[in-house]
């Protein structure tokens, strides 16, 4: 469209006429900028506005009809293995097997969102999330990503709201060493937001403009398919995809395991997923059942109460459909052929908030979103479909709750998603990974801080930098045979350097390795409560390491 003529005839045929009704009281650059806008929002949209308001349509009707998508579908349990993380044996077996897969192996990171939830200001990848090297979420992904291998390719998914952000993190920090041009950095756009079932467009409070709303995570699957980044990483040689969020550290640990299960078990899609108990507000990978129709897909589970009157659980009273942790391996092959197919278009939903029970009027404006997980539902058959579950110490810790909603959830014997529960996690799945190469590491059960009414176990501090191993058998080798004890008490750095010139012990009981700007002068670090004018990372956790 070139002129405000062709515009208006346009929004007509659309059926949303409304938007332009008083667009004669506007200045030529406003409708100029009205115009670049409804541009820009009909190229970015795959099939343009109009399908989009098409879309909108059914989806809203379904939405005030109440109808369950899953309707009529009997869940079973997926294909696939579970991985017992307390056995050397068997976890390194699979990392055997799963450790060469990595060399062949592309990454993405779904980074679209801030940190406004956590009552961060800034983005959520760029978080402090451990206060013993202060490593940022970013800086740890990046050094297990050139750990598996170095000439391994990062994509980061960025929105409006993350993408500069995003950037400077990256260029202030010189890409924390990792290869600039393996790094490929996409922007997905925002789309229109509606305030009725006749998917009519909200506009701007005095303005021309149409309101626009984040589209939703899965739109990584069409970003990749717009820069063509899955055919350029099949000619290098590449035949795994990892997809991966933006605050769970511990994923890293289980994926040369997953991937081993990828290929073993020949899965075109392969979700990581933790138990969960029956009831439990996490999704469930299930393998549904309707006639010939077969889904194997991700449930909310509210969506999974309506289907089963009661949950079947193991022998440990876990749900037989394991939680869904948005952390996915894809057959980099087949997927690129369904992208081709499909141009990445995730099947999309709505969830609008009625003003009233009549269901004809938002309480305030909604818009069509899609997730990443939803990619099986692009498939023709789900027979390579299935998951590998994990235990959730080694693969799931999540930083989504602000520091007072995380210790009511901790009070109500939920987990609190904080920044302060996941560095707890991560030094608690770090003590487990020594333990299992035999190392003595002495620990309790007990918590040794409460902060913010939330209990923690926080001692000892250990950080395992990717470079002392990605598999527990590397871990092993660089030890090689010291003796290592760690006491409860100590904070402790170990890296690739770590065991080079070590002797036939180590004892550490204190300090070791430690940064100078996280050390405490005293032999035994401590963290102590914050006021109001500390750090942002520290704020949001509640504490900072006592320096005196």
């Amino acid at each position: 469209m070139h002129t405000i003529a062709e515009l208006v005839e346009f929004l007509n045929k659309i059926g949303q006429g409304h938007l332009a009704q008083n667009i004669d009281k506007f200045t030529e650059q406003q409708q100029k900028e009205f115009l670049e806008q409804v541009n820009k929002l009909n190229t970015t949209y795959p099939g343009g506005l109009e399908e989009y308001t098409k879309r909108a349509k059914v989806l809203l009707k379904n939405s005030a009809d109440n109808v369950n998508p899953y309707e009529g579908f009997v869940p079973s349990v997926p294909i696939g293995e579970k991985v017992n993380f307390s056995s050397f044996e068997e976890v390194a077996g699979l990392e055997s097997i799963g450790r060469e897969e990595l060399n062949h192996t592309a990454f993405v990171l779904v980074a679209g969102g801030l940190g406004e939830r956590l009552q961060y200001d800034g983005i959520k990848i760029g978080i402090q999330f451990e206060i013993t090297t202060g490593q940022t979420f970013l800086n740890y992904y990046l050094d297990f990503i050139r750990a598996f291998n170095e000439k391994a390719e990062l994509a980061i998914m960025t929105s409006d709201d993350t993408y500069t952000l995003t950037m400077k993190l990256l260029e202030e920090n010189n890409y924390y060493g990792f290869p600039k041009d393996q790094i490929t950095i996409m922007k997905q756009e925002k789309v229109p937001a509606m305030i009725d079932n006749d998917a009519h467009f909200t506009q701007l409070p005095n303005s021309l403009l149409i309101e626009t709303k984040p589209h939703g995570h899965g739109d990584v699957h069409t970003l990749l398919f717009q820069h063509q980044l899955p055919k350029k990483w099949i000619q290098q040689g590449k035949k795994w995809l990892v997809v991966f969020q933006d605050t769970n550290p511990l994923v890293f640990r289980a994926l040369p395991s997953v991937l081993a299960i990828s290929k073993t078990k020949n899965l075109e899609v392969n979700s990581i997923t933790a138990p969960r108990k029956p009831g439990e507000a996490v999704g469930a990978i299930c393998k549904l059942t309707k006639g010939n129709e077969r889904l194997t897909i991700n449930v909310e589970y509210n969506q999974l109460g309506s289907l089963l009157p009661k949950e079947p659980v193991d022998e440990h009273g876990y749900s037989v459909f394991p939680g869904n942790i948005n952390s996915i391996v894809f057959s980099l092959q087949e997927y690129d052929s369904v992208l081709e197919k499909t141009k990445g278009l995730i099947m999309e939903f709505i969830n609008p908030k009625y003003a009233d029970a009549t269901k004809t009027k938002f309480k305030s404006s909604s818009r069509l979103e899609c997730m990443y997980q939803d990619y099986p539902k692009l498939l023709e058959n789900d027979n390579r479909v299935g998951m590998t579950q994990v235990n959730r110490a080694f693969c799931f810790s999540t930083v989504k709750n602000d520091i007072k909603t995380a210790g009511q959830k901790f009070q109500q014997n939920l987990a609190p998603e904080s920044a302060s529960s996941c560095e707890q996690d991560l030094y608690f799945m770090n003590r487990q990974i020594l333990k299992l190469v035999g190392v003595h590491v002495e620990t309790s059960d007990a918590s040794d801080y409460e902060f913010e009414n939330i209990k923690l176990n926080l001692s000892p501090q250990i950080i395992l930098k990717p470079s002392l191993g990605v598999t527990l058998a590397e871990i092993k080798n660089n030890i090689k045979n010291t003796q290592v004890t760690i006491t409860r008490n100590s904070t402790v750095v170990l890296d690739g350097e770590t065991f080079k010139n070590a002797s036939d012990k180590l004892e550490i009981d204190g300090q070791f390795n430690v940064p100078a700007n996280y050390q405490s002068k005293t032999k035994y670090r401590t963290f102590v409560g914050v006021d109001s004018k500390a750090a942002q990372h520290l704020l949001i956790r509640g504490y900072d390491v006592k320096r005196d």
